[in-house]
């Protein structure tokens, strides 16, 4: 059986990240290959921070999923198949001002047209922080097997959104 489209995705975004990774860029400290059988899904996540990265480090996760709907269209040829991706950082801040500060950063760096999402948790009763911030770049469309070209072109913005939102951890 061929590879999914997705599988064919996810084999150039490892190789990117793993690249930069083997270059002294960045270290690579988790990675997840899921397949949920009750939805029946599959999703593929890297996780990395800059090599030497201070303490706290900004952690990057690269996200590639695919739906039931989007395999089926595959495997039963009724269209091409497409896979989400999300670029999600990772890092704690004291203030919730930051947050503004770093949705300016990650749009100066991957266009205004990008959905930023972020999400703060804290530990009870601690509602003054530190904050987790978890800042999303969401890209508001599938890609597709001929966009596999581009995700290899969107580790650099990985990279410098690690860079310029390292001075915002634990402000």
């Amino acid at each position: 059986m061929d590879p999914t489209a997705f599988d064919n995705l996810k084999t150039v975004l490892e190789g990117a990240v793993y690249d930069a990774d083997l270059q002294g860029r960045i270290a690579v400290i988790d990675r997840r290959d899921l397949a949920d059988l009750a939805r029946l899904s599959r999703e593929y996540a890297i996780s990395f921070q800059q090599a030497g990265a201070p303490e706290p480090p900004v952690v990057c996760t690269a996200r590639l999923a695919i739906d039931f709907a989007e395999l089926v269209n595959e495997r039963l040829h009724y269209g091409r198949a497409g896979c989400r991706l999300a670029v999600s950082f990772a890092l704690p801040v004291r203030r919730l001002s930051a947050c503004a500060l770093i949705e300016g950063t990650l749009r100066t760096i991957w266009g205004e047209e990008r959905v930023v999402r972020q999400m703060l948790r804290w530990e009870f009763p601690h509602e003054h922080g530190p904050y987790h911030n978890e800042a999303t770049v969401e890209f508001g469309r599938l890609i597709y097997e001929e966009n596999a070209a581009d995700l290899p072109e969107m580790v650099p913005y990985m990279i410098s959104s690690l860079e310029q939102l390292q001075p915002f951890a634990g402000e």
